[in-house]
């Protein structure tokens, strides 16, 4: 039997926090590690990719969804960088005009940083999303706009007749959703950017965001088997995401908000 799960590494959004009201669901920004068998794909590389622990066996890609801080913060810290000789493979859209690797050396170079990426020990590989499916392995990656300033990427991975969508600083709108779901349709586990309440989205709208609400219509139009919240506020601490989980998973028995160390087998 393949082995296909996701453990969350970090499911904050904007900005890393921490403090005592912060720990269950943690204070780390977006990364996810999937193993499917001997591949360790992660999704993203915000702060939460410091703590991973790559096995030595696997195959190591990174999918960004896009490079704002809070999802390549944690890049230059992951372990496996300094791994001599050790394959990693990098995979992001074109955007502004500038290629994956192009816009990583913006900030990850001198004099922000001591060196680039591709400076590290690792054998790093740079690539450019293509515009169709594609695979790592055995996994087949596709892949859709979301609405986000300066763009951002979702993706549905498929593995073993099991599938996942990640969309995070995805913003709502009755055509965006539509998109979605479709993009999502019968999907084992959807992961949705739920990092503002309704309340809270009124003040925020146009910042790239979206709400627990307007995740379980996408879930259930996409009748997504499960559904898990993550890009929670740094404002929000575990109480309140645990009173957030108590509503909304009394809405829908297949609801979770994303806490750090989760380990989903699909």
């Amino acid at each position: 039997m393949s082995n296909f799960s996701l453990t969350v590494l970090g499911a904050r959004g904007s900005m890393p926090i921490d403090g005592k009201n912060f720990v269950r669901y943690g204070g780390s920004t977006s990364c996810y590690k999937i193993l499917a068998d001997d591949e360790e794909i992660y999704l993203d590389a915000g702060s939460g990719i410091v703590s991973a622990n790559p096995s030595p066996k696997t195959r190591i890609t990174i999918l960004l969804s896009h490079m704002h801080l809070d999802h390549i913060i944690g890049l230059p810290f992951f372990v496996a960088l300094g791994q001599k000789n050790r394959p990693i493979d990098i995979y992001a859209k074109e955007r502004s005009g500038l290629s994956s690797q192009d816009a990583l050396d913006r900030l990850i170079s001198p004099p922000f940083w001591p060196l680039k990426i591709g400076a590290y020990p690792a054998n790093v590989n740079f690539h450019d999303l293509p515009q169709e499916i594609f695979k790592i392995g055995e996994v087949s990656i596709e892949t859709m706009d979301g609405k986000h300033p300066q763009g951002s990427t979702i993706f549905r991975l498929t593995f073993g007749g099991k599938s996942l969508v990640y969309a995070t600083d995805f913003e709502h709108t009755s055509k965006s959703c539509e998109k979605l779901a479709n993009f999502a349709r019968d999907c084992d586990l959807l992961l949705y950017d739920a990092q503002y309440t309704e309340d809270e989205y009124k003040k925020f709208r146009g910042y790239g965001h979206s709400t627990p609400d307007e995740g379980l219509k996408v879930a259930e139009l996409a009748d997504a088997k499960k559904i898990l919240f993550i890009h929670h506020s740094p404002c929000r601490n575990d109480d309140e995401l645990d009173d957030l989980e108590r509503k909304f998973s009394a809405r829908n028995k297949n609801v979770t908000f994303a806490k750090i160390g989760d380990e989903i087998f699909l």
